[in-house]
């Protein structure tokens, strides 16, 4: 296990094995060109134009989700062949399309659109984004930043935090399942006790606890 640390808050990694790195590489969605590719950027273009008609905030959250995921496993790919300065760029473009993804997420919440069900989806996308970072931070040299790549594999990492406590807030506990996410906020403080309901209420047969639904 190795750590990162990021303004003075602790990300602990855990190494994946290859089973996990092959579960990413499989369920993210395919990847057809790498940035060094002349036709990237069309790619590129197609998907800002294909994300500009989403009907909605949630559909626009989805979207991006299902980039994010395509982004992090481009700064895979060419990180494994050396490529460093390619994989640099991709994970700012990663850290910003998370960026976006949980302003569309907290606006489709805003208008109380249906996120519910999405919430599992991108927990789940974003465990597989985990383990690529994972990987990554096994193979980065702390000692040798070329390109600056610490720095934006930094910046990645701490939107993906973002992105898992944005979700803690449609479902908490969401938070704990990430390495990502800093250590303090994992530990922050409870609230108060709840009574036990039998100091509130007589017991009756007709009572029963209401069910909350996140």
């Amino acid at each position: 296990t190795s750590s990162l640390t990021f303004a003075q808050t602790s990300y602990q990694f855990q190494e994946p094995t290859e089973g996990e790195i092959n579960e990413a590489i499989q369920k993210i969605v395919p990847v057809r060109f790498l940035i060094n590719n002349p036709l990237y950027y069309l790619i590129t273009f197609k998907e800002t134009v294909n994300r500009f008609f989403q009907p909605s905030a949630a559909k626009k959250t989805e979207f991006d989700m299902v980039l994010s995921g395509k982004k992090v496993k481009e700064a895979y790919m060419p990180w494994q062949k050396g490529d460093v300065k390619n994989s640099r760029k991709t994970l700012k473009i990663y850290s910003d399309r998370v960026n976006n993804m949980v302003k569309q997420l907290e606006k489709a919440r805003s208008q109380n659109q249906d996120v519910a069900g999405l919430v599992d989806v991108m927990a789940e996308n974003l465990r597989l984004h985990e383990t690529l970072f994972s990987a990554l931070n096994e193979m980065r040299d702390l000692n040798n930043d070329s390109y600056s790549f610490n720095t934006n594999f930094e910046l990645a990492v701490k939107s993906h935090s973002n992105a898992a406590l944005a979700l803690d807030k449609i479902r908490p506990g969401l938070k704990d399942r990430f390495r990502t996410v800093p250590k303090e906020a994992t530990e922050a403080a409870q609230p108060s006790p709840s009574p036990v309901l039998g100091d509130l209420f007589e017991a009756s047969p007709s009572f029963r606890p209401r069910r909350i639904i996140y």
